[in-house]
């Protein structure tokens, strides 16, 4: 329970929700909205516990090209008169309060010590969702996403609005003509088969998966995001029993273009038994996703920057890509989830615990160029672009591990079918090996200084961790606790209010431009002491 007077809905929201109540209770039609429940003219709750969460009627649907189980469509593509397509908008107000525990000065971008508060309306976004079938084996699916973005420049507030594919791709499915989605083959961009769909999940967008989108550096790979390449994966069922795998080939870019040649490769198998007593439903699952990335050449991360490429391009002709080595990564899960129904009340009980390594995060190598102004009064504009590479001449590198493990514990509990529903979660993370740490039992990253001479002038460099102890300490965990009530007050709209509270955020510290040496790791994340607490409400319209 939380007992946190800042969690305590505001009067007026409140008085909302009670309005949105009674509406609701009132007599009403059901009727689909989105485009898959108009094409068989069956009610959104056939497939949904609620939008966007999928029951198991419509994971078997989606499994099976989108088409209802047990049948095949034989539609010819050319003799398609419509493209089904839906939509959903919607528009949060959040309050939050953000507190910062750092007893030091912090990098730009993140807060002192003291306490923000933040009352906003956060502008117009949705999804545009198209798919269908385009034969007895051809489906496709798209979805577009349309979100406002928070950015800070030179000290104000900028909110451009982006559009971006979520999903999209084709499936070749029932290739054994079952009509059950056994065996399917996907092309394009697409979701990670995971145990809990980051973009089908009750929870609003201020509590995502954190053991799912948690990565070391801007850039680098995350599970909850889609991904570029092919997977095979289907279900099997037998007796009271039913398989579900996947096998995915992809890049491991979130989406870009991929500058290794190596693939990521991502498992999943999963079995479900159902009962006909209070237990209805039980799945245990695991994951499995090994990859590697060029972490230099990855969007976002702050090195290297332009003037160091054009530096190697004029210097040494040197393609960035040369000298890096892929560093190799790992995340193998657990999962489990139960259907039950207790005191006539539906509830669906789940939980993921999940380990990530990678074996070096580290951007920097001891013979990259420093950008720290002149160098003995040099006029060269690469002067300052000064390369100290070992007297020998090889490249030392420097290998710096990440580590965490993690998880979430959640529930769904309907209490009003096809109106209310409840859905508390936890989550947590544990990282290990973060900036401040030692590496192999050595401070390698304290402050201190050393003296490059060229041409007879000294000239005096400082490193180390531009961030000091006193900002991480011993906070490694991060915690959430999150409670939304979601509700349906008439069958096109969804109102959800969230409560949540966050020991600790993860962040992505920059050093200064001016600071680029052996003992910096450019852009990694570690956690900050910053905990916030929040209290959300959200309207959805789909159609």
């Amino acid at each position: 329970m939380i007992h946190d007077p800042r969690f305590q809905p505001h009067v007026r929201l409140f008085n909302v929700l009670m309005i949105f109540v009674f509406l609701g209770l009132l007599p009403q039609a059901v009727f689909a909205i989105p485009a898959f429940g108009r094409k068989y003219g069956k009610p959104c709750q056939t497939c949904h516990v609620a939008i966007p969460k999928l029951n198991d009627f419509g994971e078997r649907v989606r499994v099976n090209g989108y088409q209802l189980p047990g049948t095949m469509e034989s539609t010819a593509p050319w003799s398609i008169q419509a493209i089904h397509f839906s939509g959903m908008l919607h528009e949060m107000f959040v309050q939050r309060t953000i507190k910062s525990n750092m007893q030091a000065v912090p990098p730009t971008g993140l807060p002192g010590n003291g306490q923000y508060d933040v009352n906003s309306f956060r502008d117009l976004g949705g999804h545009i969702w198209m798919g269908g079938v385009l034969g007895r084996h051809l489906s496709f699916f798209a979805a577009l996403g349309i979100e406002q973005e928070l950015e800070v420049e030179a000290g104000r507030f900028k909110s451009p609005v982006g559009v971006h594919w979520e999903q999209a791709f084709f499936a070749w499915n029932n290739v054994l003509s079952s009509g059950t989605g056994r065996l399917n083959f996907r092309f394009g961009r697409f979701e990670l088969e995971l145990p809990y769909s980051s973009l089908r999940r009750l929870s609003s967008g201020l509590s995502p998966y954190e053991v799912y989108a948690i990565r070391p550096v801007l850039g680098a790979a995350n599970l909850s995001s889609s991904k570029v390449g092919a997977s095979v994966y289907g279900a099997y069922s037998f007796g009271v029993n039913r398989i579900i795998y996947d096998g995915s080939l992809v890049n491991g870019t979130n989406g870009n273009f991929d500058t290794n040649t190596k693939k990521d490769f991502y498992g999943r198998l999963a079995l479900s038994r159902y009962f006909d007593g209070v237990l209805k439903k039980i799945t245990v699952g695991g994951l499995g996703y090994f990859g590697s990335q060029n972490l230099k050449d990855l969007p976002g991360n702050p090195f290297p920057n332009e003037a160091m490429l054009d530096y190697w391009d004029d210097e040494s002709q040197l393609n960035v890509h040369i000298t890096p080595e892929n560093a190799a990564f790992t995340r193998i899960g657990l999962d489990a989830s139960l259907d039950l129904v207790m005191l006539g009340y539906h509830l669906n009980i789940f939980g993921q615990y999940l380990v990530g390594h990678d074996d070096d995060i580290d951007m920097t190598d001891e013979d990259m160029p420093y950008l720290a102004g002149d160098v003995g009064g040099e006029e060269d504009e690469h002067a300052a672009h000064k390369t100290l590479a070992p007297a020998s001449g090889a490249h030392t590198w420097i290998v710096r591990p990440f580590d965490y493990t993690g998880g979430f514990i959640g529930a769904d509990i309907i209490l009003i079918p096809t109106k209310l529903y409840l859905s508390p979660r936890l989550d947590w993370v544990n990282v290990g090996n973060q900036l401040a740490d030692q590496v192999n039992g050595v401070d390698v990253r304290m402050m201190g200084s050393y003296d490059v001479v060229v041409g007879g002038d000294t000239t005096t460099y400082m490193w180390g961790d531009g961030m000091p102890w006193t900002m991480t300490g011993e906070a490694n965990d991060i915690t959430r606790i999150t409670v939304q009530l979601h509700y349906h007050p008439i069958q096109p709209v969804a109102m959800m209010i969230e409560v949540g509270r966050q020991t600790n955020m993860f962040g992505y510290p920059e050093p200064p431009l001016a600071m680029y040496n052996p003992s910096w790791v450019a852009g990694m994340g570690r956690v900050v002491k910053v905990d916030s607490s929040w209290l959300m409400l959200m309207i959805m319209f789909a159609f």
